[in-house]
């Protein structure tokens, strides 16, 4: 029968959802038993990290960077191409851990089931036929030391050059151990653009006890005037061994995405419309469903190890997000619902509860049975609204394509105290109107030819993407 096909149906997703869900606790079980999509290497492990904000009427982007540094103090020693020259400033040393926390996504919808729901499921459709002071500079005057300071534990030189020979050349006189080659360095120089040269101050860093020093330094900010956003991606290919894991925040007025293959697309949509492909579906989403499909499976015919970039959390910043950031214990549990079927909408949990008992009303001949009245009291308890907020489904409307139960229950995110109370570092880092977005990518060297240019995505494309889907991205 069509009611045991969905039951069928609805068994399975909860299933799914319960997995997946389990699966994730797992994952994060040594770190907190509720970070969702949190990973652990994103907060504890420095990789190859960006914060980037972008202004595209001033023509402004800064990018921070947080590297990890390993061996004698004197010996490290990093080379940032920008181009224009930049504006260094010292930012927070947990900028990163904090901005994981912050970008936690929410857990699973979990559905609500009452006793309109049965009727509700036998009315939809089958979709099965749808340096320090005092350096000298090398004889050969190609390069220029445009200015000199300290940001943080970082001791650095803006230089331009003329020629990668003789930037080589200096760098090398100058102990400073870049191991990229003469052929990145002019791929810049042609370029015109400007060079900052790092290394630690070893007054400033503490020695292990075996001399050496193994950590991550203050993350610094570049700031600098460009025509494009982009991150220079070429310079870091020569210390990569094969493959680099590199996660990027980018603050901007719009959202934003990389170009033709790289773009975190086609792997996002899948999954959500995989997620809201219910036990309905209209030709047009089946159709975008399935070019995704069949384009993830030319790339992997093409290359066996391709993997799509992947978005992790993405929305437009407004009061209710800075809010998080002034009491982040009040307000770091919810940051709303993220994208709902058409026609849902929240309710509050007094609303909730006077239309259920109604439905036992209606159904009981005015009379509130025992089992109505402990459904009642276990739901007022269950769906409190610090634990998350309930969404009423328009099962009259569009939003019965994607939704199984009249009601949806949102859960809150959870993380340590000690951690929520972190994110106050983020005030004025992070600004009411602009996308947040954040996606992760795994670049194999070969890969790395060229810079990284982001562009915004198209107004009718941007989603919002803050709770966790039963669904993996392919």
């Amino acid at each position: 029968m069509q009611v045991k096909r969905l039951l069928a149906i609805v068994a399975t997703a909860a299933l799914l959802a319960l997995t997946t869900q389990a699966t994730l606790l797992a994952l994060f079980a040594d770190a907190a038993c509720c970070y969702f999509a949190a990973k652990d290497k994103d907060i504890n492990q420095p990789g190859q990290k960006a914060f980037i904000n972008w202004n595209p009427e001033q023509k402004i982007e800064s990018f921070t960077v947080q590297p990890k540094f390993e061996g004698n103090a004197v010996d490290f020693g990093m080379v940032i191409p920008t181009p224009q020259r930049p504006k260094l400033d010292e930012m927070p040393r947990d900028l990163f851990k904090d901005l994981a926390i912050y970008t936690i996504l929410m857990p699973l919808p979990e559905p609500i089931y009452t006793a309109s729901d049965m009727r509700a499921m036998d009315e939809c459709k089958d979709s099965s036929g749808a340096g320090p002071s005092g350096m000298r500079v090398p004889e050969r005057q190609s390069v220029r030391v445009l200015e000199s300071g300290v940001v943080g534990s970082l001791d650095y030189k803006i230089i331009v050059a003329d020629d990668a020979a003789g930037l080589f050349s200096w760098l090398k006189a100058n102990h400073y151990s870049y191991a990229g080659d003469e052929a990145t360095l002019q791929f810049y120089i042609t370029k015109k653009w400007f060079f900052t040269v790092m290394r630690i101050d070893p007054k400033q860093m503490k020695r292990a006890a075996n001399g050496t020093y193994l950590g991550e330094v203050t993350p610094t900010r570049f700031t600098f005037s460009s025509q494009q956003c982009i991150y220079p991606l070429k310079i870091t290919r020569l210390s990569v061994k094969d493959k680099t894991d590199a996660l990027f925040y980018i603050q901007a007025p719009e959202q934003m995405d990389l170009p033709g293959k790289w773009s975190w697309m086609p792997s996002y949509r899948s999954m959500y419309l995989t997620y809201m492909l219910g036990c309905c579906q209209s030709p047009e989403q089946q159709q975008e469903l399935n070019t995704h499909t069949r384009w993830l499976e030319s790339m992997q015919k093409q290359d066996a190890g391709f993997q799509t970039t992947k978005l992790e959390w993405a929305k437009q910043l407004s009061a209710a997000e800075l809010n998080v950031l002034e009491d982040p214990l009040k307000h770091f549990g919810q940051m709303g619902t993220g994208n709902l079927p058409p026609g849902a909408k929240p309710i509050s949990l007094n609303t909730f509860l006077a239309e259920v008992k109604a439905e036992y009303l209606k159904t009981n001949k005015q009379q509130l049975p025992e089992y109505a009245k402990s459904d009642l009291a276990r739901m007022e308890d269950m769906y409190q609204p610090a634990r998350g907020i309930i969404v009423k489904n328009d099962q009259k409307g569009t939003s019965s394509q994607y939704t199984y139960t009249r009601y949806t229950w949102y859960p809150s995110r959870q993380a340590p105290l000690d951690e929520i109370k972190g994110l106050t570092r983020l005030k004025g880092h992070l600004q009411s109107g602009q996308w947040l977005t954040k996606f992760r990518r795994i670049l194999a060297k070969e890969e790395m030819t060229h810079d990284m240019v982001l562009s915004a995505v198209p107004k009718s494309q941007q989603q919002t993407y803050i709770r966790i889907m039963p669904t993996s991205p392919p």
